[in-house]
């Protein structure tokens, strides 16, 4: 229950202080571990020291799980947000794009391989599949979020 109240607060200033710009003064602990995309467009309004943030393709916990589990035991946050993103690249991604890169063919078809297999369908579902999974797996409160890229607005799913 006390992990559930420190996560709905860790949301409310979130929400408040990205899409309403209010200001808090500077935490000594982050409250908050976020996982969201690492596409430039996202550009969270956090307080200081607010949150620890992972970014990663398409938001996607399973390649940094690890990390994360090791951020939030080790800084005791007891609530983590995940943040998909609208117009998400990782939704339908061309693998072929990393045809463009000076490697050797081996390397590039490496990445084509790696980038189909890290895709996520829809952004929206995709986060809240792995709000379910991060819950099972770590016993905490998972927040789903999504941020929307055409207006920087973020919303609870």
């Amino acid at each position: 229950r006390e992990y559930e109240k420190q996560a709905e607060y860790a949301l409310e200033v979130l929400l408040s202080s990205h899409n309403e710009g209010i200001s808090y003064p500077s935490f000594e602990l982050p409250q908050l571990a976020i996982v969201t995309c690492m596409d430039f467009r996202i550009n969270l309004r956090l307080p200081d020291r607010f949150a620890f943030v992972l970014r990663t393709g398409g938001a996607n916990v399973r390649p940094i799980e690890s990390y994360l589990a090791f951020s939030v035991a080790r800084t005791g946050i007891h609530a983590i947000a995940i943040i998909g993103h609208t117009d998400c690249a990782m939704e339908k991604p061309d693998p072929y794009v990393v045809d463009a890169l000076p490697t050797t063919d081996k390397m590039r078809a490496h990445y084509r391989s790696q980038i189909a297999s890290l895709a996520i369908r829809d952004a929206r579902t995709y986060t809240l599949e792995q709000t379910e999974r991060l819950e099972a797996h770590m016993g905490l409160p998972i927040i789903p979020l999504l941020y929307r890229v055409e207006n920087h607005q973020l919303e609870r799913l």
